[in-house]
C-alpha cells in the first residue's frame, strides 16, 4: 500500500484516530509520519523503546535484559502488564489506570489533554436555554431599575419597568 501522502513510498506506519465517534484512518510513510510527529517512538511514554521490545532478535539490550530479570509487574485484576497494554493499544480493566497510573499519565494527558474524565456535560433544550437567558436578562432590568430610583433618575426607572413589563409578556408590549 502506497502512502497517502506523498503516494511514493510504502506505508509502514498506520494511524486509527476516532474524532467525534468518527474513525479515521491514515496510511504513511517513514518520512510523511515522521513529519505528521508518528515517530517510531511513540511507546516511549510507556516506559521502553522498540528498540528495547525488539532488542531480543537484534541482540542483547541492557535495559531488556534487566526487564527479563525481574517479573513485570501486573495488575491484580486482570492480570494485563504495561507491556501488555502498550502491545494492544488498550488497557485491560478499570484496575490498570491505578495501578500503572504514572507510567499511563503523559501518554494520557498527551491523547486526551486530561488525565480526568470530565464526563459529558448536557445542553439545555432551546426552551430552557431561553428560559435562563429571559430570567437573567430580568435580574439585570430589576438591578438596574433599583440603581435609577436611588440616582433618582425617574425617566430611565420608568423605561426599565416598560421592558421588564415587556419580557414578562412574552415580548408583548403591554
Amino acid at each position: 500500500m502506497l502512502c497517502e501522502q506523498c503516494a511514493q513510498r510504502e506505508a509502514t506506519t498506520h494511524v486509527r484516530r476516532i474524532l467525534h465517534g468518527e474513525v479515521e484512518e491514515h496510511h504513511l510513510c517513514g518520512d510523511c509520519a515522521r513529519q505528521g510527529g508518528y515517530t517510531a517512538h511513540a511507546l516511549s511514554d510507556f516506559g521502553f523503546q522498540l528498540s528495547d521490545l525488539f532488542g531480543g532478535f537484534l541482540g542483547s539490550s541492557p535495559a531488556l535484559t534487566h526487564r527479563l530479570s525481574e517479573p513485570p509487574r501486573r495488575c491484580p485484576v486482570c492480570g494485563c502488564s504495561l507491556q501488555d497494554i502498550a502491545r494492544e493499544g488498550k488497557v485491560g480493566c478499570a484496575e490498570c489506570y491505578r495501578v500503572f497510573y504514572e507510567q499511563l499519565r503523559p501518554t494520557l494527558k498527551r491523547i486526551h489533554g486530561a488525565v480526568q474524565h470530565g464526563g459529558k456535560q448536557l445542553r439545555p433544550a432551546p426552551e430552557q436555554e431561553a428560559a435562563r437567558q429571559r430570567e437573567e436578562a430580568l435580574q439585570r432590568l430589576r438591578a438596574d431599575i433599583a440603581a435609577a430610583v436611588q440616582a433618582e433618575q425617574y425617566e430611565e426607572a420608568a423605561r426599565l419597568r416598560d421592558e421588564i413589563r415587556t419580557l414578562e409578556n412574552g415580548g408583548e408590549q403591554a
